[in-house]
């Protein structure tokens, strides 16, 4: 049976929608004056500057090459901002977990593909990244212990992780899925995932009504231009799962169900029920932890964006300490599996900071970076329409009690990871594959449910695509 959903406006009443209007306005002119004044104060100070951003804010250069190549891409963003909200409006919950995952990897196969398809892969290859590293490791294991040792004789892009994505791609090609087409569906499946479970977690904080106002958006996302040819598309993916699951273990069965008088939720706590509940809880806890584990092992990015939704889901959570004990040992036992085999994940941590430093990012222009240049990225990576829905959160009637839903939480945590790691200084420049992860919590705000900021975020993706040549 097809189960209809409306999708009602968050402000109540004419005046209220006005007034939403208007803050929507103010952040589509936020977006763009951020996005202005990175293109031109990067253009003039940054992009010949020998710090390897010639596009800035973006790594690449500017170089117009529109083409027929385009044109799936673009009919595929068509009919996302023509059906996208009606189908979100109406299609089964599972159903539409499928379809917004399935259009997520059409749209990013379709953008690198415009420019042959040898795009998907061609970045994975560099000599940069991790697969022709793991391709030069014989002993996993003895590569592990010795990894913060020898890091300084890494590629560069290894030097900024733990050993986590070389030990990936020297497993897949052990196993006989060796060569980057298979990283590339790696990295495909890992993005597909992060929408999915985005949209899972906001359906248990902010209501069904608000997930499936955001699922459209979440299908056609800007990222997409570098979710497909890099692997932080795979962290996102796994910091998404971890994110997912905690949130699941801290909203319990009955906040998202009727309320029901005090009497009869005792005696459902203290039932059998209430009991198995209170196991799943924590058995998700404990998931959510070892896939919170497995990112730490990816990434030394995920730190912030998991300490945010864990947040989150600590304050939603009727049992916090137990949620955060479970998922506590879950990531203690990934990290403490990477210490028996050699690696600690605080000497890395440390390490990369001294490499970075000392390499290439102790001479990118801090200042323009982190106030100007590294926003403007992520303005560009989640769109106009994200902007304007995160300014639009300011107008939602505010909704209080135990029962109801939350539309502002995970948006507001992942902009207060984003806002921690551009302050870290741990990035700067190259941050529209880093702020990957961040994305799809992001567009958990955005107006999905209006095709003119569908049609908003296509159009931004395809001028991006026809001038923007990116080493991703």
């Amino acid at each position: 049976m097809v189960t209809t959903v409306r999708v009602a406006p968050s402000c109540g009443g004419s005046r209220l929608r006005r007034r939403r209007r208007h803050v929507e306005r103010a952040g589509l002119a936020g977006w763009a004056t951020v996005v202005a004044l990175a293109v031109v104060w990067g253009t003039l100070r940054v992009a010949d500057a020998g710090v390897g951003i010639r596009a800035a804010p973006l790594m690449g250069r500017w170089d117009e090459h529109a083409g027929w190549g385009l044109a799936p891409a673009a009919a595929l963003g068509a009919a996302a901002a023509w059906r996208g909200p009606a189908l979100a409006a109406r299609l089964p919950w599972r159903r539409l977990l499928a379809v917004t995952a399935l259009t997520t990897v059409a749209w990013t196969v379709a953008l690198a593909a415009s420019d042959g398809w040898d795009r998907l892969t061609e970045p994975l290859t560099s000599r940069h990244e991790y697969a022709p590293a793991a391709a030069q490791v014989d002993d996993i294991g003895a590569y592990v212990r010795r990894y913060v040792d020898q890091l300084g004789d890494q590629p560069i892009h290894v030097q900024g992780h733990p050993p986590g994505p070389v030990v990936l791609a020297w497993a897949l090609d052990r196993i006989g899925l060796a060569g980057a087409g298979w990283l590339a569906a790696v990295a495909l499946g890992g993005w597909a995932l992060a929408a999915a479970c985005a949209l899972v977690a906001a359906r248990a904080v902010s209501g069904e009504a608000a997930a499936r106002r955001a699922a459209p958006a979440l299908a056609v996302l800007p990222a997409a231009l570098w979710a497909g040819t890099s692997l932080d598309a795979l962290f996102a993916g796994v910091i998404a799962l971890a994110l997912c699951l905690v949130v699941l273990a801290g909203v319990s069965r009955n906040r998202r169900s009727a309320p029901a008088v005090s009497a009869d939720n005792q005696r459902r706590n203290e039932s059998a029920a209430g009991q198995q509940r209170a196991r799943r809880d924590r058995l998700l806890g404990v998931a959510g932890g070892v896939a919170g584990g497995c990112a730490l092992m990816l990434t030394y990015g995920a730190v912030p964006l998991l300490l945010a939704g864990t947040a989150v889901a600590l304050t939603l959570a009727p049992r916090p300490l137990e949620l955060a004990v479970a998922a506590g040992l879950g990531a203690l036992a990934v990290l403490g599996l990477a210490a028996a085999a050699g690696f600690w994940w605080p000497d890395g941590l440390a390490a990369t900071h001294g490499a970075y430093w000392s390499g290439l990012g102790g001479r990118r222009p801090g200042v323009y970076l982190t106030l100007v240049g590294n926003p403007a990225a992520l303005a560009l990576a989640t769109g106009p329409a994200v902007a304007a829905g995160l300014a639009s959160l300011a107008c939602d009637s505010p909704r209080p009690g135990p029962h109801r839903p939350h539309p502002a939480l995970l948006p507001a945590a992942a902009l207060a990871a984003v806002a921690v790691a551009d302050l870290s200084q741990l990035a700067r420049g190259e941050v529209e594959r880093i702020w990957l992860p961040f994305v799809p919590w992001l567009a958990l705000a955005a107006p999905g449910d209006r095709r003119g900021w569908l049609a908003a975020q296509v159009a931004v993706v395809l001028v991006l695509q026809s001038i923007l040549v990116s080493p991703w």
